[in-house]
């Protein structure tokens, strides 16, 4: 597995550092080995056994081995593949020491996303001859391809640009003799001196003889005549397998999958790297006509395809031809009945089937096979299902999910998930389904740096198919700051929890509060919480807790790392508030707060902690501080017409509970304003022609009282009549005893500590005219509904007043029964009715 590591995200006291890391493989804990031979050797069977692979499809490009005076090129491209370091084209000095040292002009070949190239135009022919490497790095270490490139008007020419063969084969590097000269042939290995030939006896083929090559005679051969020059050379590179043929493995004791169409089995991993225009396991699988890599998804632009262009793939693969090609510069076809690189395999197609130079034999739906030789279901190439281009992780453990389909449906082994570093992850689950393999992968935890593109990769026997997607992983939330206590009492607290700002990434989903208390072995509680200020209740007194704030962001494992911790201790159980608040204005600028008597219960002094503050200024707060033998405070230095909020506790040591809220106003110190909204309505009465006067006042004024004043218009002005009504709260009165058909002048005022309003204009009333005494007819069935309807109301409030004395007499025999009981409990000290209630309340 990729990272073995893990962390807990627990909120403990002040330490809520990471745990210490454990790697483990297999379930077993690696200890010391008893060598080094065996270290490396565990190391390597590591590499092997797929845990943790690298993985690039790196493929070099060489656009006419054989120079002359035409353009040739260099490209080397990273096929699906988005490394993190840049690859790189340049001369390989290790193979040839005496080449040319001018630095090589690499641009980015613009017609692929990741590829560099070099191209030398004809007027730099001079400087071409010579080795060159391209270079990609996965998690530090190096993928190198290496080729060649020489002049086509050398003295020999390589029969290969390389040749790949097993350890203990035996070898002949052979070159063929394109000009005739007089001079000894010399043979030059890695650009050291080892063979020479005299000029007489220089054959037509010259030949370097290896019997049982060893990997130590890998290399660059070179031949020329020993007047010549490194422009007159002729290169081929020999590459020896660390293994004997068919074998692979640290001890190449395992067999190799046999790999077809001129596949080459890496002595490492025992893989078939598949030569260009073939993929799968196997390579058995064509690709369509002009593609290579190891998903066919790159493409010759050229207009005759691949033709003279040398792939050259990682050892110990080396280079040749695309499929359908052949010759030093790949532009020759193949002839007919030949097919594949270099076009050294013959179809020999079983029956009768066409035989395509680029793939071999082309077999009816019905049959399989590269001479068409089996019978079956044919064989489709795999393809991964339900593979979103984007997922968002949180930082964590990862569980990803490749599913793929096909036919054969891809093995546990077939399927693999390529991280962005280039390491390759094996299923950690697999289930096979009537159509889909399911492949589940493990990360035990994923970061930030993860972040990239992913490849989900399928490779069988019908094919390789690879699909790229991103992954972007999220740093989980961690609150900076530890969350404020506000306030405490001896059950509860309020708490800021100071959620922003925090570290990592959002949006928050949810948040926790998580609390216990200091000294005692409890596990952590918590609760939901949407606002910045929350209460937790149901606290014990006299406790010290500590509290810290989790974020939740979305997604799962979207829990955070606990914030900083605060610590806090609640307050020991508070006397209740006291009894009887009464706030009365008392001028325009002081408040009088009244209470009940507060006897004493104990030894400890006690005080009332009184908090007034202003409604309309936030900022206007005070707390004052009255000895308990009072009665009253007198609130002073505040502002006329203006609202106050009171409130008051009785302290000892610890605090006690506050009480409710009282609000007054303070006189004015201005007339008030005149009364709004005044509306006046006739009421239609048979006795009486009464009116019926609505109004409203402005808050702030102290208006104590209204004063409704009318007369008969025309009258004088000391004939008027004054209604006051000293309940300021009422807002409308009925005027009785009006003249019918009359005309009145009617003035309302209102009145508070400096004088009476002033009205602006007078409102005019109309009284009705008076009603006709009801007719005759039906006047005795109107009398008996009256009378009948005034001995109903009479036996109902009789009814009604037996109630109340009833209730009245058996409370007052229950108060005497408790009274009686008390006064045999309670202790000599006693507290008349009047006294201080020492009950515990809670909030």
């Amino acid at each position: 597995h990729a990272n073995g590591k893990s962390q807990t995200s627990v909120c403990l006291k002040g330490s809520l550092g990471p745990h210490a890391h454990l790697w483990k493989l297999d379930g077993e804990i690696w200890g010391s080995m008893d060598s080094l031979a065996g270290l490396v050797l565990c190391g390597v069977s590591l590499l092997l056994s797929g845990t943790v692979d690298s993985a690039m499809d790196l493929i070099l490009i060489n656009s006419l081995p054989l120079v002359s005076d035409a353009e040739t090129s260099l490209t080397c491209i990273a096929s699906g593949w988005r490394p993190h370091e840049p690859i790189t084209i340049g001369r390989d000095f290790e193979a040839l020491m005496n080449q040319h040292q001018d630095p090589l002009e690499v641009t980015q070949d613009m017609t692929r996303e990741w590829a560099k190239k070099v191209v030398w135009k004809r007027e730099k022919a001079s400087k071409i001859n010579g080795a060159y490497f391209c270079e990609g790095r996965v998690r530090g270490e190096a993928i190198r391809i290496r080729t060649m490139k020489m002049r086509q008007q050398a003295s020999f020419l390589p029969a290969t640009l390389t040749m790949t063969v097993d350890r203990g084969d035996n070898v002949n590097i052979s070159f063929k003799k394109v000009l005739i000269k007089e001079e000894d042939a010399v043979i030059y290995k890695n650009g050291s001196f080892i063979h020479s030939v005299p000029r007489h006896e220089v054959p037509d083929i010259l030949e370097v003889h290896l019997p049982h090559a060893q990997p130590q005679d890998a290399g660059v051969y070179s031949a020329r005549y020993i007047g010549g020059n490194l422009f007159t050379s002729a290169f081929t590179r020999l590459i020896v397998r660390r293994c004997e043929a068919q074998k692979w493995g640290p001890e190449c004791n395992r067999v190799c999958t046999e790999c077809k169409n001129n596949g080459v089995c890496h002595e490492d991993t025992g893989e078939c790297i598949c030569p260009p225009g073939f993929m799968g396991k196997t390579c058995e699988k064509a690709c369509e006509l002009h593609t290579f890599g190891r998903t066919c998804k790159e493409r010759c632009s050229g207009p005759e395809g691949c033709k003279s262009y040398v792939f050259c793939l990682p050892d110990p693969y080396g280079c040749s031809c695309a499929t359908g090609w052949q010759g030093l510069q790949c532009n020759e076809a193949c002839q007919p009945g030949y097919y594949g690189p270099d076009c050294r395999l013959s179809c020999r197609c079983t029956h009768g089937e066409l035989c395509d130079r680029f793939q071999g034999c082309l077999c009816s739906p019905e049959r399989q096979g590269l001479q068409c030789e089996k019978e079956g279901t044919p064989r489709m190439i795999p393809k991964i299902e339900d593979l979103p281009d984007h997922i968002e992780v949180n930082s964590g453990k990862f569980n990803p999910i490749c599913k793929a389909s096909g036919w054969p449906l891809p093995a546990n082994e077939e399927m693999t998930l390529v991280k962005p570093d280039g390491t390759v992850l094996h299923p950690k689950d697999f289930n096979l389904t009537s159509h889909l393999s399911v492949a589940t992968f493990t990360i035990h935890r994923i970061l930030p740096p993860d972040s990239g593109v992913w490849v989900c990769s399928v490779n069988t026997v019908a094919g390789m198919v690879e699909k790229p997607f991103n992954i972007s992983v999220k740093v989980l939330p961690e609150p900076l700051n530890a969350p404020n206590v506000i306030d405490t009492g001896h059950n509860f607290a309020v708490i800021n929890i100071s959620s922003e700002p925090y570290f990592g990434d959002g949006p928050i989903k949810s948040k926790k509060l998580l609390y216990k208390p200091v000294n005692h072995y409890e596990a952590w509680r918590h609760i939901q919480v949407t606002n910045e200020i929350v209460t937790l209740n149901y606290l014990e007194p006299r406790t010290e807790y500590e509290l810290c704030v989790q974020l939740v962001r979305r997604g799962e494992g979207g829990e955070g790392h606990p914030g900083p911790v605060r610590r806090f201790t609640t307050a020991s159980i508070g006397l209740p508030p006291p009894r009887g608040l009464i706030l009365l204005p008392k001028s325009q600028t002081t408040l009088n707060l009244t209470w009940q008597p507060i006897f004493p219960i104990s030894e400890d002094d006690f005080y009332v902690e009184v908090e007034r503050r202003s409604v309309q200024m936030n900022s206007d707060q005070q707390n004052i501080k009255v000895p308990g033998n009072l009665t009253s405070v007198l609130l002073n230095n505040l502002h006329p017409r203006e609202q106050y909020i009171v409130r008051a506790r009785v302290n000892t040591k610890a605090q006690g509970e506050w009480s409710e809220d009282l609000i007054a106003w303070t006189l004015s110190d201005i007339l008030p304003p005149q009364p709004e909204n005044i509306r006046i309505s006739n009421i239609t009465d048979s006795t009486a022609t009464p009116a019926m006067i609505s109004w409203t006042i402005l808050d702030g004024y102290s208006i104590s009282s209204i004063i409704i004043r009318y007369k008969v218009q025309g009258k004088n002005e000391d004939q008027h009549i004054d209604v006051k009504i000293k309940n300021a709260t009422i807002t409308q009165y009925q005027l009785k005893g009006l003249e019918p058909e009359t005309a009145y002048q009617v003035d309302i005022f209102a009145e508070n500590n400096i004088g009476s309003s002033n009205p602006t204009f007078s409102h005019e009333l109309m009284t009705l005219p008076k009603s006709q005494a009801p007719a005759d007819l039906g006047g005795g069935k109107m009398l008996l509904i009256a009378i009948l309807g005034s001995a109903g109301m009479t036996c109902l409030t009789v009814l009604l007043a037996f109630l109340i004395m009833l209730q009245l007499k058996r409370a007052n025999v229950q108060r005497r029964m408790a009274q009686a009981f008390q006064n045999r409990e309670e202790p000599a000290v006693q507290f008349n009715s009047g006294t201080l209630a020492l009950n515990r309340k809670a909030k």
